[in-house]
């Protein structure tokens, strides 16, 4: 036997010998180390665990150069009193049972876990075990000689919240270890965990765990909720911190956290306070830059300054323009808009702060605002009108702020306007028949037409998959809307041609389309004919991606998109066949507002600044009609006032545009001159209804709504006898209006500054107008007329007629539009829409 482990011996010392040899030789490589570099355990840092709960750890060893080593490991607690593992790294909050398959409860306490493997350990894991957590509880506290300005901070002001947890109404907060942060408006305020340093004995390492406090520092204008959580539960609680008075008096509980909202929102040209909000431009021009001034709350402004006062930056506003073509916004603005000046025509640039992006919150009213007694109790004890904390869509104001509060008048309108000059160009024409609009695609295929008035042909045509109702073009001029009773679809144009498909069917959606939003993403269907009515708002925002959401609404005939996209106004029948204007939003459920039996709403339109909906509502009684202005913010009606009294006009309901402020030099039929501010034109069978609207402020105290006020209403007599309104467009500088009627083959040219019908444009053939359309530079007036053929008027040096353009028979049939020839006749020329 001795000779044996003598022999055994020779040969160890031989292959070590053999091995040494090797090492030095020349060249050779030498072996992996048999050491790990470090051990790597999972979960790091810190964990949390309920008395009796199981956790797993794993980990891994890995040599210096990170390459992983197969090798078993062990796993150990500081404290087995508290923490026990399992040999596979399995940890028990008290103590295993000799199988390790049931984990009972042991101490409270805080212990480090660590996995080592030959010789090396890693970094340890902390882990937190306490009882049960039956609560967490969030509050604002004060920092001995760090002020706190409540209700609201502005932004980049900041307040120190602290978490409690809680076991059967004890606070067990220090041994629950780190909570996490997060808010339900996440942009509103910036979480940052306040750390203590702590220090490993025995190691070089130094932890920063976070402790039960976090610093929250106002971000984006808004209101919101404060949650910590820890192990699995989260708080249902926030609170602000309690404020004591000079009278010794505790201010009233306050259960959100909020940036203080934006109050007011001033536009002006080149530089903040300039005064400018109008310019005359020429087609291709220098670009203006439009100037948001923002004020808060607070009154703390955007506006630079040498104290060292809190400077308002990085406002996510809204901005949009209702002639982009023309007048367009930069992408990505903020306090500073970049305006693009692209074509001949006018229009209007606005910027609010809408929710969800600013002010956001809305429509939240907090628990502890919801009523008169909550808001006085604030207002008293902070001196504040706390009415303002409770967040609302803020739009474009006509006044400009400089702190504290004084108060410039800017436009009567509140927004930028521009007129752009230069030569017109083509118009881009879409040109389609809906004599199809009831017949199944099965028996009438149609086909629409997409052309430049610089050709003297229609072109190809361009089969649709189904009878086309209805087309309405976005205002960026990218797609067209097709509305349908067998299936709406939207239209790319300038896919015709390619390999590119042109059409996106819009899945189950039918109806007639109402309106589109100002980005193009977002449109209104109503179905009128399938049981139920209904309407459909169609978000196509991600290209391919879409989706409808079928709103219980019949009837529907008219509707509108606020400019800021936060609101659609629908008018339309409820349930129970009652007249309502309804209003969506996705913050908020359908909103209705109930309107008078037998009223209808013929048009919608909004102000130039987005924060009225105008509503043209009629009656199929003898009773008197109405202009209504309804707020955005709170869909509240804001002002109204009676039109004319005349049952016959209203067999015909009339046509409503709404213009910028432009200053007319001119009078009303009695001699009256026209003031400025907002002007909405209401054409019937004889002439014009002249209302004007200015726009102020809010009343103090509060964000919503702003003032609008409607000047008497003015009439402009055409004095042409009684005739069928079709259509009228202004021109750029509002001082020419072109009427059309569909009894009469002459467009009329009012001139608003002479008071008089100046001259007319006569359609060639004696056509009469079935629809018509006018070119975004104003350039040209399309008409789809009684002759079945496309007229393109110019409107330069007192206007003219081209040849009127004919349509070609489709390939195999006798119709330039359809396949099959309805009841009512021969599929014609009936949708005549130029590109925006």
């Amino acid at each position: 036997m001795g000779r044996f482990r003598s022999r055994g011996l020779r040969l160890a010392v031989a292959i070590l010998s053999f091995w040494s040899i090797a090492g030095c030789g020349g060249g050779a490589k030498p072996g992996p180390p048999i050491f790990p570099g470090h051990i790597t355990i999972t979960p790091t840092t810190s964990a949390s665990l309920t008395l009796g709960a199981t956790l797993s750890f794993t980990a891994s060893a890995q040599t210096a150069s990170g390459t992983n080593i197969a090798t078993p490991i062990t796993y150990s607690s500081s404290d087995t009193s508290i923490l026990n593992l399992a040999p596979n790294g399995v940890a028990c909050a008290g103590h295993w049972d000799v199988a390790f398959t049931t984990c009972s409860p042991g101490a409270p306490g805080t212990v480090t876990v660590t996995a080592s493997a030959l010789g090396a350990s890693s970094v340890p894991t902390f882990v937190f075990v306490h009882p049960p957590i039956d609560s967490i509880a969030v509050t604002g506290i004060l920092i001995d000689g760090v002020p706190i300005q409540e209700p609201c901070l502005s932004q980049s002001q900041a307040m120190t919240i602290e978490a409690h947890a809680y076991s059967q109404g004890a606070d067990i907060t220090a041994s629950v270890g780190p909570f996490t942060w997060s808010a339900n408006n996440p942009s509103v305020v910036n979480l940052i965990p306040i750390s203590n340093t702590t220090y490993i004995p025995g190691t070089n390492t130094t932890y920063n765990f976070p402790t039960n406090q976090a610093t929250a520092k106002a971000a984006i204008p808004g209101i919101t909720y404060i949650y910590a959580s820890a192990n699995g539960a989260s708080s249902t609680s926030f609170q602000q911190p309690q404020l004591t008075n000079a009278q010794g008096t505790l201010s009233p509980v306050l259960d959100f956290f909020e940036t203080c909202p934006i109050q007011n929102i001033a536009l002006t040209l080149g530089t903040a306070g300039s005064g400018q909000t109008s310019f005359v431009a020429t087609k291709g021009g220098s670009p203006e830059t439009a100037i948001a001034t923002l004020s808060d709350v607070m009154g703390n402004s955007s506006l630079p300054n040498t104290l060292g006062n809190i400077v308002l930056s990085k406002i996510p506003l809204t901005w949009s323009a209702t002639q982009p073509q023309a007048i367009g916004t930069s992408s990505g603005c903020t306090e500073s808009c970049a305006l693009s000046i692209s074509s001949p025509g006018s229009g209007t640039v606005t910027a609010s702060c809408s929710p969800p992006a600013c002010n956001a919150g809305f429509p939240l009213v907090p628990a502890t605002l919801s009523s008169p007694a909550q808001l006085n109790a604030c207002t008293q004890f902070f001196s504040f009108n706390c009415q303002l904390l409770i967040p609302y869509p803020v739009y474009s104001s006509s006044v400009f702020v400089t702190p504290p509060n004084t108060q410039t008048p800017l436009s009567p309108d509140a927004v930028i306007s521009g007129v752009i000059n230069g030569t017109t160009s083509f118009a881009s024409v879409l040109a389609a028949s809906t004599g199809c609009a009831h017949v199944p695609p099965a028996t009438c295929s149609s086909s629409l037409y997409y052309l430049s008035t610089s050709k003297a042909s229609a072109g190809n045509e361009n089969p649709l998959s189904a009878a086309p109702n209805s087309f309405l073009w976005d205002i960026g001029g990218d797609k067209v809307y097709m509305g349908s009773d067998f299936g709406a679809e939207i239209i790319t144009p300038s896919n015709f041609g390619t390999s590119n498909n042109p059409y996106n069917l819009l899945g189950s959606v039918t109806g007639n389309i109402l309106a589109v939003s100002t980005n193009g993403s977002v449109s209104a269907f109503s179905d009128t004919i399938h049981n139920p009515n209904q309407v459909y708002i169609v978000n196509a925002a991600n290209g391919n991606s879409l989706s409808s959401t079928p709103l219980n609404i019949s009837s529907a005939t008219a509707a509108a998109f606020s400019p800021d996209g936060l609101k659609t106004f629908i008018f339309g029948l409820d349930p129970n066949n009652n007249p309502n204007l309804f209003v969506y939003s996705t913050l908020q459920a359908l909103q209705s507002i109930p309107l008078p039996a037998q009223t209808t709403v013929s048009s919608i339109a909004f102000s130039p600044n987005a924060a009225f909906a105008y509503a043209a509502e009629f009656s199929t009684t003898t009773a008197a009609a109405n202009l209504t202005a309804y707020a955005t913010c709170n869909n509240q009606q804001a002002a109204t006032v009676a039109l004319p009294n005349n049952p016959v006009l209203q067999k015909v309901q009339p046509i409503m545009r709404v213009l910028p402020n432009v200053h007319i030099a001119g009078v009303d039929s009695s001699g009256n001159p026209i003031p400025d501010g907002v002007h909405v034109l209401l054409l019937d069978q004889t002439g014009f209804d002249v209302i004007t609207s200015t726009i102020a402020p809010p009343a103090a105290g509060t964000l919503c709504p702003q003032v609008l006020t409607f000047s008497p209403v003015q009439r402009i007599e055409l004095g042409q006898g009684t005739f069928t309104p079709v259509n009228f467009f202004a021109s750029p500088d509002g001082t020419l209006l072109y009427i059309l009627s569909s009894n009469s083959a002459t467009i009329l040219i009012y001139d608003i500054v002479a008071g008089s019908v100046t001259g007319g444009i006569e359609l060639q053939g004696n056509a009469t107008p079935i629809t018509a359309d006018m070119s975004t530079d104003a350039g040209t007036i399309l008409v789809a007329a009684s002759d079945g053929m496309l007229h393109e008027v110019n409107t330069a040096l007192g206007g003219g007629d081209t040849t009127p353009l004919a349509f070609p028979s489709l390939p195999n049939y006798l119709n330039a539009f359809c396949s099959f020839t309805p009841a009512s006749g021969p599929c014609t020329l009936t949708t005549a829409l130029a590109k925006p």
